[in-house]
């Protein structure tokens, strides 16, 4: 859009990515009709795929002369107001002080001489990635800590079952003390049985997630990627839950008299 398409007030048209795909597919919309408004106008140019923000999607919209724009869509009384207006700094580093600069006119053009008083809000991509990036952190403390409880809830599962093993297996344990195991092979066993249920619990818990990744896709209409180090890490970590969770089981079958486990029923 050109400075004379402001004068002339003209019933051109700029079309984002996502808009020029819906409208006109494949074809090249340049030199196209497209109402905007209820107003015809001709298409002159397209943009790139810029993505979209919590707030708007860059990609869907039809940009027109801000002239154009006050007289034939807007008019009356909200002619000359805007919503937003976009500014593009100059390279990074200057981003802070473009911001500053941007304040101070708007305070000045709106009579505003208290900064806490201003009647509009300015955002930088820079302040956009800052609340992204907390927002991301306290989900992932978030979900850390639903996956800390998840582990200890199925590592006092796995105590559990090592201990009823122990239980149900106490003059199975006799027996083999009294034929020379000792305890250092038993704490072994009941260590190994553990690991082994954890691994089976890992494995179990990893082909539900690979099956959730393979159907959700086609449920949400987002992609979800799997990280192979997060798949085999999971797996690790359950692994070391089913030791450490074994240990006291493993320990107590050890500790146990042959003669007292050789005497129970």
């Amino acid at each position: 859009i050109s400075g004379e398409d402001v004068a002339d007030h003209a019933a051109v048209t700029v079309l984002a990515a996502t808009t020029a795909e819906e409208l006109f597919g494949a074809r090249d919309p340049v030199g196209q009709s497209v109402t905007v408004s209820g107003v015809p106008m001709t298409v002159i140019g397209t943009l790139t795929a810029a993505g979209s923000s919590a707030s708007t999607n860059e990609d869907d919209q039809a940009i027109v002369p801000i002239t154009t724009a006050a007289d034939r869509i807007t008019g009356g009384a909200s002619r000359d107001s805007v919503q937003n207006i976009y500014l593009e700094a100059t390279s990074g580093h200057t981003l802070s002080a473009a911001y500053q600069e941007a304040d101070y006119e708007l305070l000045a053009r709106h009579r505003i001489t208290t900064p806490t008083a201003a009647d509009f809000s300015i955002t930088s991509q820079q302040s956009i990635l800052s609340t992204a990036t907390s927002v991301d952190r306290t989900l992932t403390v978030l979900l850390a800590g639903v996956a800390g409880i998840s582990l200890l809830v199925g590592g006092i599962g796995v105590m559990n079952i090592m201990l009823v093993s122990v239980t149900e297996r106490i003059r199975e344990i006799g027996l083999r003390k009294a034929l020379g195991a000792s305890p250092r092979v038993i704490r072994r066993q009941f260590l190994v049985e553990a690991s082994v249920l954890g691994l089976a619990g890992g494995l179990l818990g990893t082909a539900l997630g690979l099956a959730g990744a393979a159907i959700l896709p086609s449920l949400i209409s987002d992609p979800i990627s799997i990280s192979p180090t997060a798949t085999i890490g999971s797996i690790v970590i359950a692994v070391a839950i089913g030791v450490v969770f074994g240990v006291y089981p493993a320990t107590r079958a050890a500790r146990l008299a042959p003669i007292e486990a050789l005497r129970s029923d």
